[in-house]
């Protein structure tokens, strides 16, 4: 600017000089002599100032002369610095500059902007920006140059590419501006340019980087990285996260973390965590975690994190979890295929040999039979010889699934490999019930099977069982034992089982065709109810009754409750008869009272298995609506083992039952394990004595004082008391004499059927 206005005023100067020369001339000639004549009338002395008047004119035209040519040489000096500075600064300039014509023609190129290119300035001459520019740009900088030039912009800003004199392509970063109009000069554009080939080869690297880091991200689905700031706001979400969480990018970014993956009861703690990572800027230790998916299902990782802090920016969050649902998956597997067969899923040789020993160990703690049991199936192989190995593998799998229905929950069943197969069975009540298991396998196996093409076979088994502890008393020699067994088994003639010991084998039958008795006589209506009478021991009267169950067996008579109420136990049918004494005896209570008889309880006994099962309640209740069988009537008899269950459920039932109206006693009290603490907690009415602290009364000083004992606790728990076994009248006597409540027993009447212990109550009544 200050160069065009030093190059006007120089222009300007010799019309200045003259129109002020002329102006001075005029001034002095018309009004200079009217001066003289104003300060002297003296010819003389007028021309004398005509002289004077001269001088002064000359110098004073010759003042104006030096000032014109003093501030022209000061012009012409500050010009000629302005373009030796704008020429130094044209031709210095750390950019590239060149001026180029309306035409893209260039005028002037500085050395940087020809070095740039390669070429010398004087080459780059006559050169227009349309020649050397890349033919992708050429088409937005042409656009640009035309809106410049009818000055629709001021200027313009862009990158492109150049072609430098070699061919290769330069990246440049460019500004234009109009160069303002001058005078007898057509107008030129300015054009700034800055090599940033460096600066993009930098970029496309990155870019690449870029790339090649989220190809690297996308293409792990197993690998989750999510970006989160301070806050917990997502702010990345790459591929693997959408297929392992379930969210889209979309449905992920500028979510809380927390509200995406975080299970609830983790809140405060990665809270926590995000807040010291942010403040710290260091990264909590890798672990494992359990996170959620956007289905609410829970997915295990390995979960990393990293921390980037850039200057005068908030830190940001990556984390990176790696999903272990595979790598489980396998460890998974292996580790099942480690103790699991895996055609049949059951227990391996090596899981049940574990399981073994660990049962032989609790069974040698609790005293308790156990059981090992080694099925083969007979003539597996000409199945497999004819059919195929994947039919026999469909024929494995059949077995398996009803060697499974025999199985208890305590029971453990396994594949010892081929078409063996071994059960272990703990908790047994008597040795001989093993067979019952092995009689219900047989009996499973014996329906066909249906194989490929609606084929049908039959299969057989031998069983061999060897009983802990009377075979054996450690795991191999268990399994050792149960394999002798089993060559007995097969060497027997197959389709059977057999025990380590020939003695054991032939009470397990015994028991088996018993138990099969028991069940046709529960259908054939030969088990039936007796009554025994029991007495108040102060006047003597009957006051009610324990019902007994009485086996009676049309060729062997009558078969003692000793020998099948066990049985019944072990087997579970004492489920069915205990429900059949319940309708009969109700029944039957009922029918008394009809004909008018006294109203008497009826005591029944309630074993462990019935009191524990919790139905026991409805179960009665049924049988009381059914019947119309006054429940005070009732009285239940259980012994003390029998509530050794869960204090708080054992009580609850006690107190349904008692909510009914029914009575409740304890049975063969002093032989159990309850304590007194316990015992003052039961809902209870009687408590009974049992015969063998009376059947030594009064001779035997220990059983006086436990009788004694008994009944003074009793009384002052607030509860009656029965004496069992009573047989003499000093016993009688002495237990009268202690305040004892009723008795039972020999010494007045065993227990009878119905028809009988009806009689006496009307001999009772007809007495009275």
């Amino acid at each position: 600017m200050k160069q065009n206005r030093s190059a006007r005023m120089l222009r300007l100067y010799p019309i200045m000089g003259v129109l002020m020369y002329l102006l001075l001339g005029v001034m002095w000639i018309l009004f200079s002599d009217q001066l003289l004549l104003i300060l002297t009338d003296n010819a003389e002395q007028f021309a004398r100032y005509q002289t004077y008047k001269g001088l002064f004119y000359v110098g004073l035209t010759g003042l104006l002369a030096w000032l014109l040519l003093r501030q022209h040489q000061r012009l012409t000096a500050s010009l000629q610095a302005s373009e030796q500075a704008f020429s130094q600064t044209f031709e210095q300039a750390a950019a590239g500059i060149a001026h180029a014509g309306t035409d893209g023609q260039l005028l002037r190129v500085n050395q940087h902007f020809a070095a740039m290119l390669g070429y010398s300035p004087t080459e780059m001459l006559g050169m227009s920006f349309q020649q050397i520019t890349h033919p992708e740009d050429l088409d937005q900088d042409q656009h640009q140059f035309n809106q410049l030039s009818r000055n629709i912009t001021s200027s313009y800003t862009m990158e492109k590419r150049y072609f430098n004199k070699a061919g290769h392509s330069i990246w440049v970063k460019m500004a234009v501006s109009k160069a303002h109009d001058i005078r007898d000069e057509s107008p030129y554009f300015i054009a700034v340019v800055q090599d940033i080939s460096a600066q993009k080869i930098a970029e496309q690297q990155l870019l690449e980087s870029e790339l090649r880091f989220r190809t690297l991200l996308d293409n792990a689905p197993q690998i989750s990285v999510q970006g989160y700031d301070e806050s917990g706001t997502t702010i990345y979400w790459n591929r693997a996260s959408e297929l392992i969480y379930g969210y889209t990018k979309e449905e992920a970014l500028g979510r809380s973390l927390l509200e995406l993956i975080i299970p609830e009861e983790a809140h405060p703690e990665v809270r926590q965590a995000i807040t010291y990572m942010a403040e710290n800027a260091e990264p909590i230790p890798a672990e494992e975690l359990t996170l959620k998916r956007k289905d609410g299902s829970l997915i295990s990782v390995f979960s990393n994190h990293a921390v980037v802090k850039l200057p005068d920016k908030p830190p940001q969050i990556f984390c990176i979890d790696i999903d272990l649902t595979e790598r489980k998956r396998q460890a998974k597997e292996l580790a099942f295929l480690a103790e699991f067969d895996p055609l049949t899923q059951l227990p391996n040789r090596q899981h049940f040999s574990n399981r073994l020993t660990s049962a032989v160990k609790l069974a040698k703690r609790n005293q308790q039979f156990l059981a090992v049991m080694i099925l083969d199936l007979d003539h597996f192989k000409d199945i497999n010889d004819s059919f195929g190995h994947h039919t026999g593998d469909s024929l494995l799998l059949q077995v398996t699934e009803r060697l499974n229905l025999c199985c208890r929950e305590t029971d453990t069943l396994a594949r010892l490999g081929g078409d063996e197969f071994v059960f272990l069975v703990e908790q047994l009540a008597q040795p001989e019930d093993a067979a019952r298991v092995a009689d219900k396998i047989l009996k499973q196996l014996n329906a066909p099977f249906t194989l490929g093409q609606q084929t049908d076979v039959n299969v057989a088994a031998s069983v061999g069982i060897c009983i802990y502890p009377i075979h054996a008393d450690s795991a191999e020699a268990l399994l050792q034992g149960a394999d002798a067994a089993l060559y007995r088994a097969k060497a027997d003639g197959r389709n059977t089982y057999s025990f380590y010991s020939d003695s054991l084998t032939l009470q397990a039958r015994e028991r088996l065709v018993l138990e099969q008795r028991l069940r046709n006589a529960m259908k054939q209506n030969h088990l039936t109810c007796y009554y025994q009478p029991q007495l108040d021991i102060n006047s003597g009267r009957i006051i009610g009754a324990e019902v007994l169950l009485r086996w009676i067996d049309p060729s062997e008579g009558i078969i003692s409750p000793d020998t099948f109420i066990p049985l019944a136990e072990a087997s579970g049918l004492i489920h069915p008869i205990g429900n059949l004494v319940l309708q009969q005896a109700c029944r039957q209570g009922k029918a008394w009272q009809l004909e008018g008889l006294a109203n008497i309880n009826l005591a029944i006994n309630v074993s462990a298995q019935q009191f524990n099962k919790g139905d026991l309640e409805q179960k009665i209740n049924a049988i009381l609506q059914e019947t119309g069988f006054d429940p005070a009537c009732l009285e239940l008899e259980v012994t003390e083992n029998a509530l050794m269950g869960d204090e708080d459920v054992v009580i609850k039932t006690m107190l349904a039952l008692r909510a009914l109206g029914i009575k409740l006693a304890i049975d063969d009290f002093g032989t159990g394990y309850s304590s007194l603490a316990y015992l003052k907690r039961l809902p209870l009415d009687v408590l009974k004595i049992d015969r063998r602290f009376v059947e030594n009364l009064p001779r035997a000083e220990d059983d006086q004082s436990i009788a004694k004992a008994i009944i003074d606790l009793a009384h002052n728990l607030r509860f009656k008391v029965l004496a069992e076994g009573v047989e003499t009248s000093e016993q009688l006597a002495f237990l009268r004499q202690q305040r004892c409540d009723y008795y039972q027993g020999y010494y007045f009447s065993k227990a009878v059927p119905a028809a009988e212990f009806a009689a006496l109550l009307k001999k009772q009544r007809t007495s009275a």
